[in-house]
């Protein structure tokens, strides 16, 4: 007979990870410099647009399973903000505005803080996004019933599933 297990459970709720496409834009400023040698210098404005994917879920790892005969308890935790990937960005993804006559150049060092603190922002939205999150815990949920329902059809054992919400 074919019993449900919590590894097969575990591997469901890691393919359960819902994938969230998103487009943002780093914007900050460049400020001129102080003294002689940034005469001419001028404050610069510039943005990049990029785009990446957020992963939203359930730590498989917090998972339980409890069987007492036909009956299943399969406890699962809130669904969270697994990660952000990498971003990418097109060619025509960032504009500054024009320098002056004295340079006052955008580092890579700027662009990176610039990012960084978009991206903060997305996983700030992401994490406190109580509709996206619940369809994540809601994905791995159902993917876990019909995982129970599929091995019902071929033992012909009618489990029944209790869930327990961790908060």
């Amino acid at each position: 007979m074919t019993y449900p297990d919590i590894s097969q459970i575990r591997t469901i709720c890691e393919l359960a990870t819902l994938e969230c496409y998103y487009h943002n834009v780093a914007k900050s400023v460049k400020e001129k410099g102080n003294g002689l040698l940034h005469i001419g210098e001028v404050e610069r404005i510039f943005w990049i647009e990029y785009s990446g994917v957020a992963k939203l879920g359930i730590d498989m790892s917090k998972v339980k399973m409890e069987m007492d005969g036909e009956r299943i308890e399969i406890t699962i935790p809130k669904a969270t903000l697994l990660g952000l990937s990498d971003y990418s960005f097109t060619e025509d993804s960032y504009i500054s505005s024009d320098d002056g006559l004295n340079k006052n150049p955008i580092t890579a060092e700027n662009q990176t803080e610039a990012v960084a603190a978009a991206n903060e922002h997305i996983r700030q939205l992401f994490e406190k996004d109580d509709t996206m999150l619940l369809r994540a815990q809601e994905r791995a949920k159902k993917l876990i019933e019909n995982y129970i329902n599929q091995l019902s059809e071929i033992s012909g054992v009618e489990y029944e599933v209790d869930w327990v919400y961790e908060e």
